[in-house]
């Protein structure tokens, strides 16, 4: 079955297929209208270098440095506390305190040609708009103790631990749409799709009841016809009926020629 039979089949069909590409498009009219505003509100954290530096060291005596800065730089930090932002223990404390879980915090995008910046961007969004920005202010105020706690753990010296500051403090909360277009065409295309495969589905199992209709029609017509000794097709009797016409001629000729005088 190609492209021109499945147009065919859905033509034929018109009266199953328009109803339901009607209760489709119905479905896919209802889902966009549902979309209700969210509120998005963000925040950006940066990171500052410890402050105290030694000019003169004195040989011999260890001098304190923070490893995380030797190791990976500034960005190490701020993913690893954007990763920290983001564990179940300060998910918690922010839902305790009256905020949602469903925030983002991740590393501050940037280009592809540059450096990565050691920004940490925190995102919520939901239908409540007060909620959105104590969010917001609550995983703010998380950021200085889990970069604490980070720094802690990988034995930092007080003195050359990294601090945080805001970028940019949080934005005031505005309303969008979500992305209801994609997930309208994606209903309308799948509904569409199953109401192809069901039109011409049903026109192959109609087609087929009908030929076996006609199929057992013919032969109970064939049969019929025959059993009768009537002519089937074009009007021409039957080979018995031949045979016993020639007999009745045999019979009648022999009879005249019996009478005639000698």
């Amino acid at each position: 079955m190609d492209l021109f039979d499945v147009v065919r089949s859905c033509a034929r069909r018109w009266y199953v297929f328009i109803p339901l590409l009607a209760i489709v498009s119905w479905i896919s009219y209802s889902t966009y209208n549902a979309a209700q505003t969210v509120y998005y509100s963000n925040a950006v954290i940066g990171l500052a270098a410890p402050s105290s530096r030694i000019d003169n060291a004195v040989q011999g005596i260890p001098v304190p440095r923070n490893g995380l800065l030797d190791v990976g730089g500034a960005s190490l930090i701020a993913n690893m506390t954007a990763l920290g932002l983001s564990e179940p223990a300060v998910i918690e404390k922010v839902v305790a305190s009256g905020g949602i879980p469903d925030y983002n915090a991740r590393m501050f995008p940037s280009p592809a040609n540059m450096q990565q910046l050691p920004l940490v961007m925190i995102e919520a969004t939901d239908a409540d708009e007060e909620a959105v920005s104590l969010t917001i202010q609550l995983v703010s105020a998380q950021a200085e103790e889990t970069l604490r706690t980070l720094q802690q753990q990988a034995q930092v010296p007080e003195a050359q631990m990294v601090r945080p500051f805001v970028v940019s403090p949080p934005s005031t909360p505005y309303g969008v749409m979500p992305s209801r277009a994609r997930s309208t065409i994606s209903i309308f295309v799948a509904g569409a799709g199953l109401t192809v495969v069901a039109t011409v589905l049903l026109d192959v199992l109609l087609c087929r009841i009908r030929r076996r209709r006609e199929t057992a029609h013919g032969s109970t017509s064939m049969t019929g016809g025959h059993s009768a000794g009537t002519p089937s097709t074009n009007g021409q009797p039957s080979g018995d009926a031949e045979v016993n016409e020639h007999d009745r001629d045999t019979s009648e000729r022999f009879r005249v020629g019996d009478t005639r005088p000698d």
